[in-house]
């Protein structure tokens, strides 16, 4: 017995039909006369007008176009997303420089404070004691 062959074609996850194809053996082909003619009927040709093939490829057509703007809206709002990302981090390093900055400036004011005061200290105890030198001589 022949093994049956199926190829199948997926369109889209989204699409409700698949497309396939079934390599028929030669049992098959006689089968499915022999069913025709017991039904009574010669083989039925399942035929489309002009109207509704325009239709079909306008249905498909349609949903096409509603999948690229969906896609379309998706690849927008991520590179507006990845931009507002962008943009907060770009502030926030700012904002860290800036604090960094102010720190700096506050430490120099306590350090040059500190100096004054070392330096103030400083020159009264050399003066008071080049006084006690000149004191005792």
């Amino acid at each position: 017995m022949e093994e049956e062959k199926i190829i199948s074609l997926s369109t889209s996850p989204s699409f409700s039909e698949d497309i396939s194809w079934k390599k028929e053996s030669k049992n098959d082909k006689i089968n499915n006369k022999e069913k025709s003619v017991l039904k009574g009927d010669s083989m039925i040709q399942e035929t489309y007008t002009k109207n509704e093939i325009d239709l079909k490829f306008e249905n498909l057509s349609d949903k096409v176009d509603n999948k690229f703007e969906l896609l379309s809206q998706k690849i927008d709002s991520g590179f507006s997303n990845q931009s507002l990302q962008m943009n907060n981090t770009l502030l926030e390093f700012k904002q860290a420089l800036k604090d960094e900055s102010e720190k700096e400036r506050k430490e120099r004011q306590n350090e040059k404070k500190e100096l004054i005061k070392w330096s103030i200290g400083t020159a009264i105890a050399i003066v008071a004691a080049v006084a006690a030198l000149l004191a005792l001589t």
